[in-house]
């Protein structure tokens, strides 16, 4: 699995490459098809406040999950969009084992057909 991580209006320290090394980067065991993300830190300054956005865009099989998250803090903003990404992974997960049980369970009412 390839991490690839961009920042926007700010410095990208290790603190904040190693955090989201570890928040994210164990992401890929639950689904062992991810082979691609993308994760876009970024400043906004809104009304004389900052706020930060994290985005990230994980490549599943021949799918794109894509969640982006704004909070006052940038670890906050990694913390919910780590959330939503696992959320969305199990998900993705669920709806293939469904897809595959069904398909399974066809096959075996064609067998007893027969």
């Amino acid at each position: 699995m390839q991490l690839q991580l961009s920042g926007k209006n700010l410095e990208l320290t290790d603190a904040l490459k190693t955090y989201v090394d570890t928040k994210l980067g164990g992401l890929d065991r639950l689904n062992e098809h991810v082979t691609e993300m993308r994760v876009t830190l970024e400043k906004i300054r809104e009304d004389h406040t900052d706020q930060f956005k994290a985005t990230a865009q994980f490549h599943v099989a021949h799918e794109v999950l894509y969640t982006e998250e704004v909070a006052a803090d940038m670890y906050a903003a990694i913390d919910i969009v780590k959330n939503e990404m696992e959320r969305q992974l199990r998900d993705y997960k669920n709806k293939l084992e469904t897809k595959h049980r069904k398909a399974n369970a066809a096959v075996r009412d064609m067998k007893s057909a027969v």
